[in-house]
């Protein structure tokens, strides 16, 4: 009998349709879990905009998801529940790690240290393509 695969994600702020990022999230991590795949979720702390009754939502079709501890202050909460994030993903039984944007993705250390799979998407354009359209020798560097 085939395992199935343990995948822990993180970098949205929580399963919504709050912005771009969390709309991806939602849509593979469901279809991940209709594929079979144990997908979970870490979320972070605080109150959901579309109304309090999903704050505490612990399942949502086969995702399962968790809040971690997070830090409310301006340009803390991304950062803290990244970290937090990288943390409990590094420790819990997974296969593979999936961090979602640019921010989060600085903690990707964390769970490789521990022997995870890691796997960081970056959503839209980022600095490394701007910088390589100025100056296309740039990534011959990076690439070495």
């Amino acid at each position: 009998m085939e395992e199935k695969i343990r995948l822990a994600v993180f970098g949205q702020k929580r399963l919504s349709r709050e912005g771009g990022i969390e709309i991806v999230v939602k849509e593979l991590c469901t279809r991940m879990a209709q594929n079979g795949c144990d997908v979970t979720c870490y979320n972070r702390a605080g109150h959901h905009v579309s109304g309090a009754e999903y704050d505490k939502t612990i399942e949502y079709d086969g995702i399962r998801q968790k809040v971690v501890p997070t830090i409310e202050k301006k340009g803390l909460a991304a950062v803290s529940s990244s970290f937090f994030a990288a943390l409990y993903s590094a420790f819990g039984r997974y296969d593979v790690v999936h961090i979602h944007a640019e921010g989060p993705a600085f903690f990707c250390w964390i769970p490789k240290l521990f022997g995870k799979r890691v796997i960081s998407t970056i959503h839209g354009e980022c600095e490394i393509i701007w910088t390589t359209r100025e100056k296309p020798d740039f990534m011959r560097v990076c690439a070495a």
